[in-house]
């Protein structure tokens, strides 16, 4: 039997890794530079939430139903398929609580105050930009992504005027935080797996 055939299949399950990797670095690259482009408009964001609200910018609020936390225990042992997916479950999370948001601020103020409503639908533009970006990389991990169906957060609770604005304040606050681990996980997702001679690309810090 020749080993022709063989080296040849050999030869092309070796492009087809490589070529896989480079693609994967490449994503992972764009979503850093996604993720830093992210947090310094939902920073932005904040402060003219919390001006144009007449909020305190220290004022405590509670944890937000259905956001995962960015924070999470043993981050080092994680996959890098359980960091893809807690990304986009959060992300999920955070387009749906965006578009309440919106929806709220509309209602409160309608055109009264036009430039927040600009900003908030321009981070849940790049909220839903970047939770794409997330499940094109899960298909890259031979792992298409999961159902969205039933995985959205709970309905938004009846709250007075002034536990909506906190609210508010809450997911942006963690969609900030979200953005900084993003890149994180991305950073470690972009690093060549054990055997491969291939550099990584730079990382951009957000």
């Amino acid at each position: 039997m020749s080993l022709v055939p063989v080296t040849a299949a050999r030869a092309m399950a070796a492009a087809d890794s490589a070529s896989a990797a480079l693609r994967r670095r490449d994503l992972c690259s764009r979503g850093i530079r996604l993720a830093g482009k992210m947090r310094s408009d939902v920073v932005d964001l904040l402060d003219t939430y919390v001006e144009r609200q007449g909020l305190d910018a220290s004022a405590s609020v509670a944890v937000v139903e259905g956001v995962p936390a960015a924070a999470v225990e043993r981050w080092d042992e994680q996959t890098g398929t359980q960091r893809l997916l807690e990304n986009l479950a959060a992300y999920r999370a955070f387009r749906a609580l965006l578009a309440q948001m919106l929806e709220e601020q509309r209602e409160q103020l309608g055109e009264a105050d036009a430039a927040l409503g600009r900003a908030l639908a321009a981070v849940l533009l790049q909220v839903s930009a970047f939770a794409y970006h997330l499940e094109e990389l899960l298909r890259l991990e031979s792992r298409g992504p999961p159902s969205e169906e039933g995985a959205g957060p709970p309905p938004a609770p009846h709250l007075g005027l002034f536990e909506r604005k906190l609210r508010g304040l809450g997911v942006l606050r963690e969609l900030a935080q979200w953005a900084v681990r993003s890149a994180r996980d991305l950073r470690q997702l972009a690093k060549p797996s054990p055997g491969s001679s291939s550099a990584p690309s730079p990382a951009e810090s957000p």
